[in-house]
């Protein structure tokens, strides 16, 4: 997957400076995680795995919310505790209800509302 990058704070946030009570819910990392994905896909998929989103999604798309995998460390240099962070999954099922087995994007998403962070694995 190729590596992108999204941060808009200058420092990657520390656990103990964040805050359980202003997290994101489940319903917004997800909406914000697939308004990123949406925002940036067109700088960082090829043409046909757009094209085949496009036309697929409505039937075998979706965005999947997970704890952050333990391969993030190989990719960023900050802890991703998962009560901060989350990834989210977006790609496509071999059908409706299944798993998402064509990823097209991981999405590593803070949680935390006053820290702006995120970071995305690309399908190469």
């Amino acid at each position: 997957m190729i590596n992108g990058n999204l941060q808009m704070d200058q420092n990657a946030p520390e656990s103990s400076l964040m805050n359980l009570n202003n997290r994101l819910t489940e319903d917004e990392t997800l909406e914000q995680a697939y308004d990123i994905f949406l925002e940036l896909a067109g700088d960082n998929l090829d043409p046909a795995d757009i094209l085949l989103f496009n036309l697929q999604f409505e039937e075998r798309g979706g965005a999947e919310l997970f704890d952050p995998a333990e391969d993030w460390h190989e990719h960023v240099d900050f802890d991703v505790n998962p009560d901060f962070f989350a990834e989210v999954v977006i790609g496509l099922a071999d059908n409706d209800g299944e798993e998402i087995n064509d990823v097209f994007a991981r999405v590593l998403l803070c949680r935390e509302k006053d820290h702006k962070l995120c970071h995305i694995l690309w399908k190469e």
